[in-house]
């Protein structure tokens, strides 16, 4: 199981912070259309499967995170590994779901970017349902912290209040 440190948070506007990762020898390692279908039963775990669309291929996944429903900007959760899914064990993902009694509660589709440089990684969301941006900044804590203060005025500035 992996621990995550991850500062997340919904903007206006993406582009001051593909600019600050291209400016800053931040590598694109992918970019990708996304669709995200999230499985809840009011406990303290989801499940999660996700479809990634890339260029010349297709994978989708299953796994489980913490349903970690707070408004804090920097959250720390717990997140299985992953399971490929295919045509031999999708019945058996259905099953699990369904004996987990996780049943469906969202859909997301958007495309991500990937940057990454030394130990963070920033995950770039163009959301289109629901339509929305979002940045994600994650890694080893103390790099996490160091960036996310490096971006504080442009976060504050670019941030979405719900």
């Amino acid at each position: 199981m992996n621990k995550e440190y991850e500062y997340s948070f919904k903007v206006k506007d993406i582009t001051p912070f593909i600019d600050y990762c291209v400016n800053n020898k931040y590598e694109l390692k992918k970019e990708y259309e996304q669709t995200r279908t999230l499985y809840k039963n009011g406990g303290k775990v989801m499940a999660r499967i996700t479809k990634n669309i890339y260029k010349d291929n297709e994978t989708e996944i299953l796994n489980f995170k913490d349903d970690n429903l707070s408004d804090s900007v920097l959250k720390v959760s717990r997140e299985s590994k992953d399971l490929v899914m295919n045509d031999e064990n999708r019945d058996f993902v259905k099953s699990l779901l369904e004996i987990l009694e996780l049943n469906e509660t969202k859909k997301l589709v958007r495309k991500r970017y990937v940057y990454t440089y030394n130990n963070v990684t920033f995950e770039i969301d163009n959301y289109t349902t629901p339509v929305m941006n979002v940045v994600a900044i994650e890694g080893e804590k103390d790099e996490v912290d160091k960036v996310y203060n490096e971006l504080k005025s442009v976060i504050d500035s670019n941030i979405v209040n719900d």
